[in-house]
């Protein structure tokens, strides 16, 4: 990942103005209101983790994100702050990103989602930079004191 990438992450994150007790909960609460939307997360064995895990669905009232079945915790919580990444970074109102409307799943009546990223290159600029503000505020849950996922606590 080059700098360029790096600094868009770090700027988003600052950008963000987070509390010092933070919880998975409290930043899903701030992103909705910054992004005037409410987030609804929807765990599914329709996507198996094998070739995506995690999708962010933009509807016209409400983001929803979609994750794998995960046993582990931080496991589902990187896969959340992954989509939610981003929703931070705005990359449904990208040009040139890869959106297309697809079918993709039962539960969606047959409806064409209009603006879901297709996950075809894990590699892409986009990918990344969500990938490192997930990381970021990943970081930021995990020293927050109010954050029971802490997993430092389980090795000391």
């Amino acid at each position: 990942m080059d700098d360029r990438l790096r600094s868009l992450a770090m700027d988003a994150f600052l950008q963000l103005g987070l509390p010092t007790h933070l919880t998975l909960a409290l930043l899903i609460a701030h992103v909705e209101r910054t992004r005037g939307r409410r987030i609804v997360i929807v765990e599914t064995a329709k996507l198996t983790g094998k070739k995506i895990c995690g999708l962010w669905i933009p509807r016209e009232n409400v983001d929803v994100v979609y994750h794998s079945v995960t046993r582990g915790p931080l496991h589902r919580q990187q896969m959340i702050l992954h989509e939610i990444s981003h929703m931070i970074l705005r990359h449904d109102e990208v040009d040139g990103a890869t959106w297309q409307g697809i079918k993709v799943f039962q539960q969606l009546s047959g409806e064409v989602v209009a603006k879901a990223l297709a996950r075809g290159d894990f590699r892409s600029d986009l990918e990344a930079t969500a990938e490192h503000l997930a990381d970021l505020l990943a970081s930021a849950l995990r020293t927050s004191s109010k954050e029971i996922l802490s997993y430092e606590d389980y090795f000391e």
